[in-house]
């Protein structure tokens, strides 16, 4: 009878190979769910990008009622800050500005989240009155895409 020492000399291959598949899974899923949490977080930050060009369009149609003369030519006129320094600090704001005359404005409001920037573009149509206030007669808001 011949005895053989090498009983389980399989098994430690074995072991290597199946530790190594079970890792490589759980470094492929670990991978997916960090991509997928990237893209949400962008989507997320896109959003209120968005939600605050509008709220700084909304600032400057109730500036407009107000004074159907009032104009900001320049870019980034005045701004909106939705956490304390934001725009100074490049996030979280509102960038507006207001161009045209007393019948027709053009709002350009540029909306910034961290790394995401959507810009609205608001035209509005004013009564052709006398009097100082601005009768909004229509607006069109438009999403400005680059």
């Amino acid at each position: 009878m011949i005895i053989t020492k090498n009983k389980g000399i399989a098994t430690l291959p074995t072991v290597i190979v199946l530790g190594m598949m079970i890792l490589a899974i759980v470094v492929s899923m670990t991978a997916m769910t960090l991509s997928g949490l990237m893209i949400s977080q962008g989507q997320s930050q896109s959003s209120n990008a968005l939600f605050y060009a509008e709220a700084g369009a909304r600032d400057a149609l109730v500036k407009i009622a107000r004074d159907k003369t009032y104009t900001c030519v320049t870019t980034d006129c005045y701004s909106l800050d939705f956490v304390t320094n934001g725009c100074s600090l490049g996030t979280d704001c509102a960038k507006i500005s207001v161009t045209g005359n007393n019948i027709t404005k053009i709002i350009t409001s540029k909306g910034i989240m961290k790394t995401s920037t959507r810009t609205m573009q608001v035209t509005v149509n004013l009564d052709g009155a006398t009097n100082d206030y601005g009768l909004i007669l229509s607006t069109s808001w438009i999403e400005i895409t680059t």
